[in-house]
């Protein structure tokens, strides 16, 4: 059976709708990755995996030569369509980002991994693997912006409705969205630090969207990027710069690939 990354992000399934509701915080967002990587007028840009490309497209309006990779076809025509409405080059790539040997090795100045599209994999080594295949794409002196979800802020903030079995617990709630009510399930394995979330359409019966991630603390995220070969520089609290504390709501970490000037 394919693994749920493989699958989950077509076009028939609520992911999109997902990426999309975030849009109205991407021109804020878009200035933290310039800010925080340091990014000159025509830097060249990874974004991985791309998603709808909403990042990306923004970066490229801002002058930037963007490169798109995704694992999903749906998301890089949905990247290319939006590309196109709004007047901008990218380049668009399909891969898995633990395999980015179809780009050239220190080709890019920064890279950026955003919202929370980082710890999809089931083995730790896998994650690792992929922070290794950006770290391989760098260039002396380039930075990576990775965004995750502060695994201790949920773990404080977000309480079981019922017990689950075993040592984890569930979470159940609800949205309302264009006239359709959809149900969210959360189940987070504290033996694992893995959250499993499903959603399921009231009107279709079934599930359409189940998301099985790795969620990290500060320290385990860090270990991962520097097996990765990356060297972490900083680290953030929130889209506003805000600093890391331990129950900040996001977990943005800033690593570099050793040697070169960084831009500052």
């Amino acid at each position: 059976m394919a693994s749920w990354w493989a699958t989950a992000f077509g076009s028939e399934h609520g992911l999109r709708r997902l990426h999309e509701q975030a849009a109205e915080a991407t021109a804020d967002q878009v200035a933290l990755i310039e800010r925080e990587l340091g990014l000159a007028e025509g830097s060249r840009v990874l974004d991985v995996p791309c998603g709808t490309g909403r990042h990306a497209v923004s970066l490229a309006a801002r002058g930037h030569r963007v490169t798109c990779v995704d694992l999903s076809e749906d998301y890089l025509d949905a990247t290319r369509r939006r590309a196109v409405e709004h007047g901008v080059a990218v380049d668009v790539v399909r891969a898995d980002m633990r395999d980015l040997t179809a780009l050239p090795g220190q080709s890019f100045d920064a890279a950026v991994n955003m919202y929370t599209s980082f710890g999809y994999f089931d083995r730790d080594e896998d994650n690792v693997r992929a922070a290794a295949a950006i770290a391989r794409v760098l260039r002396p002196g380039g930075r990576l912006l990775v965004d995750v979800v502060n695994r201790d802020w949920f773990v404080r903030n977000f309480f079981p409705s019922e017990f689950a079995s075993g040592d984890g617990f569930v979470i159940r709630d609800y949205e309302e969205i264009d006239g359709e009510v959809v149900l969210h399930q959360n189940v987070f394995d504290p033996r694992t630090s893995r959250l499993r979330w499903t959603c399921r359409s009231v009107a279709a019966q079934r599930e359409h969207v189940v998301v099985d991630y790795r969620m990290y603390s500060l320290h385990e995220l860090l270990a991962v990027l520097r097996a990765g070969g990356l060297n972490p520089v900083r680290t953030l609290g929130g889209y506003d710069g805000r600093p890391y504390e331990l129950f900040s709501p996001r977990l943005l970490c800033v690593a570099g690939v050793d040697g070169g000037a960084p831009r500052t």
